[in-house]
């Protein structure tokens, strides 16, 4: 499937929630030693809930089924936040948005690795047609990028030196944390 990384896995609902229609997205990480929470909210409207209900259900999608006829990605992340001692967590209001929450346990031998959070947090920002919010801390050092700040500094990242430089910021404030 492709979900081997952490980083997969927040990727996947922030495409969910781009799917879903939403217009801000604002994305939560808090990292321990031990510990890799993350949340992902947005404002696409929720989910219904006799879809919220079997959401974990691989069967179940919301895509037309001409595009996909399964899920994977909400079971898939269900079964490796369990893995480790964790959760997976979803809260949606019907007509206002969604929140996916999810807590692993690092230290456990199940976990998957982290994975590559910056350039993660680039393909979502490429998207400009989103309003991206990044909340990003480990041990209480963190730093927060907003698709809003960038578009002040950079403008439209229509090419590859402005593409390059944000690339650059992120891994430069990942560095720092």
């Amino acid at each position: 499937m492709g979900l081997i990384t952490i980083a997969d896995h927040i990727h996947d609902i922030a495409e969910n929630s781009v799917n879903a229609g939403a217009k801000n997205v604002y994305i939560k990480i808090i990292e321990t030693v031990d510990t890799f929470f993350f949340s992902v909210e947005d404002d696409a409207g929720g989910i219904r809930p006799d879809i919220l209900e079997k959401i974990f259900d691989p069967f179940v999608t919301t895509r037309k089924k001409e595009i996909r006829r399964v899920g994977l990605g909400l079971p898939f992340l269900k079964q490796a936040t369990e893995a480790t001692g964790g959760y997976v967590k979803i809260d949606s209001e019907l007509g206002k948005g969604t929140k996916t929450e999810a807590l692993f346990y690092k230290s456990h031998i199940d976990c998957q690795p982290v994975g590559n959070l910056t350039d993660t947090f680039l393909v979502l920002l490429l998207n400009q047609n989103i309003n991206w919010q990044i909340e990003r801390c480990y041990d209480g050092e963190c730093y927060e990028i907003a698709s809003k700040t960038i578009k002040e500094y950079l403008g439209h990242l229509d090419t590859p030196e402005k593409i390059t430089l944000l690339e650059e910021l992120l891994k430069e404030m990942e560095s720092q944390i």
